[in-house]
């Protein structure tokens, strides 16, 4: 959780500067003699701030993309931040000392020297404080937090898979915290009807999960840009990228590279953010947690519960309770949330573009992707794409899953069409079901 908590700081940095250059811009504009001084010190120091804060994000972030997951790098990161907020801390001690010498000699006869001085008073001591709590903290975030201690997706049901087949070729790409195992059955379903079926296990995920909070989104998108380029090269045409729940918006994501020559779209996942969102996240999440503990408070007796996480975790045994003490001591980071958001508006900004045909299956009774959601995400498309409506919650990939039939029927309907000539194919299929 390195990167959260450097995320976290950079933040706070951030509000802090915004409300410096807000306050300082009031006192210069309003204010006498002292308070200008005053002022302009909250307003070069607030830009001054802002400009660290942004670089240092940007330059985490970097890190991140290129630096190699794994303990040995979160330990490095810490290490290197807590020498630099120490380095800091000693700074700012000199900053505090320039500015009292500054009131105490200059400032005896001149009113806009003491505010200066002032001002750096405040402006040094804000930051002594700020670096000297953050480099305490960052002993706390050396080792990113575990995932509970648990087999989980070893079977080789859960390992990617290829389906050889015709020339035509269907890319299909699991949800969050799925794996290859929730698209099986339309892999072979396309199969039957001729087409190469291949199934991605995007990084973090299955037996890589113990990885998860170390992933960015631009690598499940890249992922699936590397998978097709390969069905690609293998001479695959058409090719048709087929993604599910979160899976769909990283089918989404990589369109534009890919290119593909038609999208299967099942539960398709998007984070619709309402006007105001970012600037209320501005300032109201330096102040939250880097991360919660979402199973705190769970019943592991009541059977819905035990029944989604088997599906994340097959095979768990919620019955023991160390098992059960490990699942409520999980900590999912704020991070990884931000992640899934990164990724809906990678997502939307291929939508405007999305001139392949598609086809949308969505679930009467989705709780997790709403129909309504989907209804709107459909509007955004240059061409409307197909809609089939189904009696199903969330897991409609599954066999089991009584409408199962409907969505498979769907998909391969739709991959005929897509197969056949432009003259044959009709209208894309938009009857709801």
């Amino acid at each position: 959780m390195i990167w959260d908590f450097q995320d976290a700081l950079t933040r706070r940095l951030l509000l802090w500067s915004a409300l410096s250059i807000a306050a300082g811009a009031i006192l210069l504009l309003a204010g006498d003699a002292f308070w200008r001084g005053f002022g302009l010190q909250a307003v070069v120091w607030g830009a001054i701030d802002a400009g660290i804060a942004l670089f240092g994000r940007r330059a985490s972030q970097k890190r991140q993309a290129s630096a190699p997951p794994g303990a040995a790098t979160t330990a490095r990161e810490a290490r290197k931040l807590r020498r630099l907020l120490w380095i800091n801390t000693g700074l700012d001690v000199m900053y505090v000392a320039g500015g009292l010498l500054l009131v105490s000699t200059r400032g005896q006869s001149d009113p806009f020297a003491a505010g200066t001085g002032w001002g750096i008073v405040l402006q040094g001591g804000f930051l002594f404080v700020f670096d000297l709590l953050h480099a305490r903290a960052v002993a706390g975030y050396e080792v990113d937090p575990p995932m509970p201690a648990l087999d989980m997706f070893g079977g080789p049901e859960h390992a990617p898979f290829l389906l050889n087949g015709g020339e035509p070729a269907a890319l299909l790409v699991h949800g969050f915290g799925g794996t290859p195992a929730e698209m099986r059955g339309l892999a072979e379903a396309l199969n039957r009807a001729g087409w190469t079926a291949q199934g991605i296990l995007l990084p973090g995920f299955g037996a890589d999960m113990a990885s998860l909070f170390r992933r960015r989104h631009e690598e499940w998108t890249a992922a699936v840009v590397g998978a097709a380029a390969e069905l690609k090269r293998a001479g695959h045409r058409p090719l048709m990228l087929v993604g599910y729940s979160m899976g769909a918006a990283a089918s989404l994501a990589a369109a534009g590279e890919v290119r593909p020559d038609a999208m299967s779209l099942l539960a398709p996942f998007w984070w619709q953010e309402k006007p105001g969102w970012r600037l209320a996240e501005f300032f109201v999440r330096p102040f939250l947690p880097l991360g919660f503990r979402p199973l705190r408070k769970a019943n592991f007796g009541n059977p819905q519960l035990r029944q989604g996480i088997a599906k994340f975790m097959p095979g768990i045994n919620l019955d023991d309770p160390a098992t059960q003490e490990a699942m409520r001591d999980f900590r999912l980071p704020l991070g990884m949330i931000d992640q899934v958001r990164g990724l809906s508006r990678a997502a939307l900004a291929q939508v405007d573009a999305m001139m392949a045909p598609t086809l949308m299956v969505q679930g009467a009774r989705d709780d997790v992707v709403r129909p309504a959601a989907t209804r709107k995400l459909m509007i955004q498309f240059p061409s409307p794409p197909g809609f089939v409506e189904v009696d199903s919650g969330h897991d409609m990939t599954l066999p089991e899953n009584p409408a199962w039939p409907q969505v498979e029927a769907a998909v391969v309907d739709f991959a005929h069409r897509v197969q056949s000539p432009p003259s044959e194919q009709g209208s894309t299929p938009g009857t709801e079901a």
